[in-house]
């Protein structure tokens, strides 16, 4: 006996199994409190705006209905078209109802659309983990990522809080995922904030981190440490192509001073020779 045929929306040809998209007020929408995404650029938001304006809304956002005690929708991807929504003043916004865990969709949109910063999505891995108590493996089934990756990613919520928020604040988004999964190897605190220092000043590379961690160890020798500091030093003085009087003075006397002091290192041997 063959199945019974589907029936097929009458002018797209469309199954009736696909999710509808409807008009919902924008007054009945409530913003996911566990959105893994938590900071929203305003000049881009006003962009998107204006994108929308000209053109309409090309993707949908996605809700889930709320239980029938709170009433309206919970957010589940999408926010920054919601927000953009709000900002027309629009009273709706095209949406599509889902049945799914409203966790999972959103942090896989996100991740996907690669809007997420990469200790928001360590942040969002770990909440996922707590609330459903995934294991490392199975939280990378449900994002399709390798456990590796997943646990990698992890380790950024290790980062001391000084260069979370710093990173959160400033104009550090040079700063790359593999350059902060490097940064959480350093065990040294000192070390470890001198290292991001100079790393948000695209000062470092991921293969420069690798490699200066061995002087980042305390026990490392000190002279080690000094090269790679000179080094460092170097690098920024190069970058240089305009320089005032003053500071180029005392950039001379910085360097007379460094090769007075490197005449007093030099081996014994070399001091007797003619």
């Amino acid at each position: 006996m063959n199945p019974p045929k589907s029936k097929k929306d009458f002018f797209f040809g469309t199954s009736p199994d696909l999710p509808k998209i409807v008009e919902v007020n924008l007054s009945e929408i409530h913003p996911n409190p566990d959105q893994p995404r938590k900071t929203f650029d305003e000049e881009k938001l006003r962009e998107l705006a204006h994108s929308i304006e000209r053109q309409g809304l090309i993707q949908p956002i996605t809700l889930k209905k709320r239980d029938a005690s709170e009433g309206g929708y919970l957010l589940v991807a999408g926010e920054r078209r919601f927000r953009a929504h709000q900002l027309l003043e629009k009273t709706t916004i095209p949406a599509i109802i889902t049945q799914g865990n409203p966790d999972e969709i959103s942090l896989i949109e996100n991740i996907q659309r690669e809007d997420l910063n990469p200790l928001e999505e360590a942040e969002a891995l770990e909440r996922m983990m707590a609330r459903y108590h995934y294991t490392q493996e199975e939280l990378g089934k449900v994002i399709g990522k390798a456990q590796n990756t997943v646990s990698e990613t992890l380790q950024l919520n290790s980062l001391p809080l000084l260069i979370k928020e710093d990173y959160r604040t400033s104009d550090s988004r040079v700063v790359s995922k593999s350059a902060l999964i490097e940064l959480t190897r350093i065990k040294d605190a000192d070390q470890q904030r001198i290292f991001w220092e100079s790393m948000k000043r695209g000062q470092w590379t991921v293969r420069e981190t690798r490699r200066a961690k061995t002087t980042a160890n305390p026990s490392a020798p000190v002279q080690e440490k000094a090269v790679g500091s000179g080094r460092a030093f170097l690098r920024k003085i190069q970058r240089i192509e305009v320089i005032d009087d003053e500071h180029y003075q005392a950039l001379v006397e910085l360097s007379e001073a460094l090769r007075e002091h490197l005449s007093r290192l030099r081996p014994p041997e070399e001091h007797g020779a003619s």
